[in-house]
């Protein structure tokens, strides 16, 4: 299965050849870089780095050639693709062939090195991907220069900000491509009818929060790009959907959203105790139901999130459960594959948007 990933690390020059950072001493770049990988290879660092466009052209999205009258993703001038406009066409290419199917994008967590973002797209394509009649064909990773290290919490938090930043970046230029591909008088491309999913786990959420926090910022429109948004074991503060706080505008971004949460979280206890003030919404869900915009639903997962798991340091922990928990990796996919909240099985219903996950 081919990856695409997404990337902010920094580009080192070896032997005259572009090569991605993926030590764990790597930088937090505000540059954005498009790679694909086989996931059949066994080698992580066997990815496919695509030239940067800039090498080809100095212009950007939203600024006017010297004749204001070539679009920047398919400017018929440039016939050599590269950056951005290779990776979305390829992308767009892909979920509208005949075994095309949903995008699944994974922005992951905080102790997450390169290697290990490769292992979890491994872990999302066999819970998501693999199931038969699942409607997601396509992966995304952003990897963003996580230290791989629990002693680099402050780092990533840090990181998590710029790394947020250029992922809004992203966006933009995602929604300027989707705008030349399918909008306007003159469409490049033919809609599919695919969906596009996110997954945000652990910090990935902090990352998620300086994404909008830059799209408003810049006074960007928010698109909903997104059919379901996944925000599991959120490390980020449990009154994030106040207004004006940046989860209160997210649900314009897609058309339902769920939080799964588990209070027995160490690893976010650890973080609410020790670098956050506040109770951390991935343990305890938000401050108040009464605040949140609609289509935002709740999943309790305290009592599944022990059950199972091969790794001993990560049941005490019990963080990385919407993957390897079978009861939130079968609710997942149920969202993820358009399942109505009040028909997913294996609930018990609190209100009207809040469920328990039982035991099997």
């Amino acid at each position: 299965m081919k990856y695409y990933i997404v990337t902010n690390r920094e580009i080192l020059i070896v032997l005259g050849q572009e090569q991605i950072d993926t030590t764990n001493d790597g930088l937090c770049t505000d540059s954005l870089r498009f790679a694909t990988f086989d996931s059949g290879n066994s080698n992580p660092n066997s990815y496919t780095l695509i030239p940067d466009k800039s090498i080809f052209d100095t212009a950007s999205p939203g600024t006017p050639s010297p004749q204001a009258v070539s679009p920047y993703y398919f400017n018929p001038n440039q016939p050599v693709k590269s950056g951005s406009e290779r990776f979305f066409t390829e992308l767009a290419t892909d979920m509208a062939a005949d075994e095309g199917g949903d995008l699944l994008v994974l922005i992951h967590g905080f102790n997450v090195d390169w290697a290990c973002g490769i292992d979890d797209l491994r872990n999302v394509e066999k819970c998501f991907v693999k199931p038969n009649g699942s409607k997601i064909k396509h992966l995304l990773l952003f990897s963003w220069p996580s230290q791989g290290s629990v002693l680099k919490y402050k780092s990533d938090a840090q990181d998590a900000i710029i790394s947020g930043i250029t992922i809004g970046r992203c966006f933009q230029l995602f929604t300027e491509f989707l705008s030349e591909a399918f909008g306007g008088s003159n469409p490049q491309l033919l809609p599919c009818g695919n969906k596009i999913h996110l997954i945000c786990h652990s910090m990935g959420n902090r990352v998620l929060q300086n994404m909008l926090d830059k799209l408003r910022a810049d006074g960007n429109k928010f698109h909903d790009v997104f059919e379901e948004v996944i925000l599991a074991a959120a490390d980020v503060d449990n009154n994030i959907f106040e207004n004006p706080l940046s989860f209160y505008l997210l649900n314009n971004l897609c058309r339902r959203m769920h939080v799964y949460f588990n209070r027995n979280d160490l690893a976010l206890k650890f973080s609410a105790k020790y670098e956050n003030p506040l109770k951390r919404l991935g343990t305890d869900g938000p401050v108040s139901l009464n605040i949140l915009p609609s289509h935002v639903y709740l999943i309790d997962c305290t009592d599944v999130a022990f059950k199972y798991d091969r790794n001993i340091q990560s049941r005490i922990i019990q963080h990385d459960y919407f993957v390897q928990v079978p009861e939130v990796s079968t609710d997942v996919y149920a969202i993820l594959s358009g399942t109505d909240d009040e028909k997913v099985a294996n609930r018990t219903k609190i209100n009207d948007i809040k469920y328990r996950l039982n035991m099997e």
